[in-house]
């Protein structure tokens, strides 16, 4: 019984976990039941890489049910789903590129059409999109980190094939963008304001008037802010942050969009980053070394306890069920 118990209180992050085989074994299992009980519906695509080249995974928490839904040669990375839910944004390095530079792709659901989006020329790669409102348009980061690094925001109009660059200041890095759901707000990171590559922060862009503003800037600087994704009925952004001062470890936070309040939602001696509401915005998925190197984990809003889900990275939450994505 006290074994239970203990497996029952590790998996919330209220004891500490063993390392051992057996512990790891009996935590994955009581926390996945308790994860399929209590969490939301819907469907998380995330990226993993079982023979060290990236694909793109869709898991059920509701049935435990794992699709794979891409599969070539090259990584495919950061997935981010449309508003609908209905539809994929990812960057790939498949070799149809004619080059190992990441351009962004398209998957739609339950055609499962995917369509590539960029064709850019050396040095530039594209990564890292995300959805206007209504579908018609997505934004994402242009550029390089390599010498001469610089990234820049474009906005991609999958209609008629236009761009436009939504936010280029200096040879800094702007990356990372989100659109609030209302379609008036950019949320991203940039290094803008400082003279090296790092800490970044975030800021707000309204698309009304182009203006940039700073956005839950800590009053002391002891580590990078970054990964922004806003809740679904934006009134939150959920960010990862080494604020803290904790040494090199970054942890999972949120953010009210009208009072700049921010609150700390995970805590310990690891690596929380890539965040994702869930659909009803109770809870955050995330990716962390907490249980293995790259790792799926749940941290509820209100109690802020953690659990892990599986292997994987950079998680992203659709309110759709496999079987309304054709699955």
């Amino acid at each position: 019984m006290f074994k239970y118990l203990v497996l029952f209180l590790c998996s919330f992050g209220v004891v500490g976990c063993g390392t051992k085989d057996d512990d790891k074994v009996g935590d994955f299992v009581l926390g996945l039941a308790l994860f399929n009980a209590m969490s939301n519906d819907g469907t998380i695509a995330y990226a993993f890489d079982p023979d060290k080249d990236d694909e793109i995974y869709l898991y059920s928490p509701k049935e435990n049910r794992t699709i794979n839904v891409t599969e070539n040669v090259g990584r495919d990375l950061a997935p981010r789903w449309s508003p609908s839910g209905t539809s994929l944004a990812f960057n790939s390095r498949r070799t149809t590129h004619g080059h190992n530079r990441p351009e962004i792709y398209t998957l739609d659901f339950p055609s499962k059409t995917v369509r590539r989006i960029t064709n850019t020329a050396a040095p530039d790669e594209n990564q890292r999109a995300a959805w206007f409102p209504d579908e018609t348009a997505i934004v994402f980061q242009r550029g390089t980190y390599f010498a001469p690094s610089k990234l820049r925001l474009v906005k991609h109009d999958l209609q008629t094939g236009t761009e436009s660059t939504l936010y280029e200041g200096g040879d800094k890095l702007h990356a990372a963008p989100g659109i609030s759901a209302d379609g008036t707000k950019l949320v991203f990171q940039s290094n803008k304001d400082f003279a090296g590559t790092f800490p970044s922060r975030l800021y707000m862009m309204d698309l009304t008037n182009s203006q940039v503003s700073n956005f839950a800037h800590p009053d002391v600087d002891l580590g990078s802010d970054a990964d922004p994704k806003w809740s679904p009925d934006g009134k939150w952004v959920t960010f990862t942050s080494a604020r803290s001062g904790g040494g090199d470890y970054t942890h999972i936070y949120i953010t009210n969009v009208e009072t700049n309040e921010v609150s700390q939602l995970t805590f310990g001696n690891y690596n929380d980053s890539a965040p994702d509401f869930s659909p009803n915005g109770k809870e955050i998925v995330f990716q962390s070394n907490r249980f293995t190197e790259f790792g799926l984990h749940i941290v509820s809003v209100e109690s802020k306890a953690v659990r892990y889900i599986r292997a994987g990275r950079t998680p992203v939450w659709s309110n759709k069920s496999l079987a309304e994505l054709g699955f």
